[in-house]
């Protein structure tokens, strides 16, 4: 485990072009096993999670070649009927965990998916009962799951209110299915965008996902994925932190090749800033968010857009006033308990900030403390805590290396814009 202090910032408009997006490269990972061919990835995030991704599908027969930094070529699975059994180990990605147990439902052997001890308290039933609602065998509603597929097809009933995830998975693993599949879904489906991300993702291998309603989804059976190239876009929650960091600098940043048309909630963080009172720029491709005064505490709902809840709320603390988020139980189920977790270490700085199971509020301006962060193993959390350092000097983030899951590489670049820190 390794401890990091924030020496001081000399942030003074920086440029940033922030590597690819984790969220599509997951989702391209896992099609292209199933596709036919070789399809090429271009601008692929370097990171614990996709290094995870990569080597559960070459387990699962697909052909994993890396040709540079960043570009990855993958042949798709040609035998679907493996060897032996083998073991998968998603390590801390709970999206590889729900996205790899769909996918590994279409081998005829069985395949056992396997975690960290912190993923397997993570819940997998409504994944596990859709699947052999769907003819697969499941062993278990908790990791590590052994199965066998194939998967048949047929209607499956989906509850999504707790994780998109669930249904992303289905998606993509129901493509090869024996006969056409029908998912009815229930509860309030959270993080939405993600959806449109996963079926925009499928339509770019030539993947079919009909609406017959706002509460059912048909995907035609057995279907030819085809191989294809693409360059991954930048990861719009990786550029929260550098459009915060600016805003706690009190100066400008300019994020280059920034994913305006991303369906991801997370795209739209920018509005939520300009609504604080940020100035916001678009040119080009670029996105310039600048400060030009105090920042006001807002009311939102920020169930579409959940992993940048760790960056608005640390920006909250800074502003003027009250912040109220609203609509995120769902954070209960990331890598740490996002709300209770990401409260309760703030709180230790003197802030005042309280909770309930789906909202957070952030009174602003509070007389805050130095004293050491713990990142819970979570990156999100990690990374957004690390910008308290801006304005208050010296705050240390115990378990920093949880960066590695998504962003490997944060400490060089808040380097480069400025921010300094040291291991301790």
């Amino acid at each position: 485990m390794t401890t990091r202090k924030i020496i001081s910032h000399s942030i003074q408009a920086p440029t940033v072009t922030v590597p690819g997006s984790k969220y599509l490269a997951n989702r391209y990972i896992v099609i292209a096993a199933l596709a036919g061919g070789v399809t090429t990835l271009r601008n692929l995030p370097q990171n614990d999670d996709i290094e995870a991704a990569l080597e559960a599908v070459s387990q699962l027969g697909a052909r994993v070649s890396y040709v540079d930094d960043g570009v990855v070529e993958i042949e798709g699975i040609t035998n679907f009927q493996l060897d032996s059994d083998i073991t998968i180990n998603c390590r801390d990605s709970g999206t590889l965990s729900r996205f790899i147990t769909a996918v590994a439902s279409n081998m005829t052997s069985d395949v056992v998916i396997d975690a960290s001890e912190q993923m397997k308290q993570r819940p997998m039933d409504e994944v596990s009962q859709s699947l052999r609602e769907l003819g697969v065998v499941v062993d278990s509603d908790k990791l590590p799951i052994r199965l066998r597929g194939p998967i048949l097809g047929g209607v499956v009933e989906l509850d999504t209110s707790r994780s998109s995830q669930y249904l992303s998975g289905l998606l993509i693993a129901c493509l090869r299915a024996e006969s056409d599949t029908r998912i009815l879904l229930k509860g309030k489906t959270v993080s939405s965008s993600y959806i449109q991300l996963t079926k925009d993702a499928i339509a770019r291998f030539g993947g079919v996902v009909s609406e017959v309603s706002d509460t059912e989804l048909l995907i035609p059976a057995k279907q030819q994925l085809r191989a294809t190239e693409i360059n991954v876009a930048s990861d719009v929650v990786s550029s929260s932190y550098f459009m915060a960091a600016g805003l706690l600098a009190e100066t400008s940043i300019r994020l280059e090749s920034f994913d305006f048309e991303s369906p991801q909630g997370e795209s739209q963080f920018y509005m939520v800033l300009e609504k604080m009172g940020a100035e916001v720029v678009k040119q080009g491709e670029s996105l310039v968010v600048g400060y030009k005064g105090p920042l006001k505490g807002i009311d939102v709902d920020m169930g579409d857009m959940p992993d940048v809840v760790p960056t608005l709320v640390v920006l909250a603390l800074f502003a003027e006033g009250k912040t109220n988020i609203t609509n995120i139980a769902h954070l209960a189920f990331k890598e740490s308990n996002r709300i209770v977790d990401l409260c309760d270490q703030l709180n230790r700085l003197g802030a005042n900030i309280e909770y309930s199971n789906d909202s957070i509020h952030v009174s602003g301006g509070q007389d805050l403390q130095l004293s050491n962060l713990s990142s819970c193993h979570d990156h999100r959390l990690a990374m957004s805590f690390a910008l308290i350092g801006i304005r208050l000097p010296g705050v240390v983030v115990e378990d920093a290396q949880a960066v590695e899951k998504s962003f490997p590489l944060y400490w060089e670049f808040l380097e480069k814009i400025g921010v300094k820190s040291e291991e301790l």
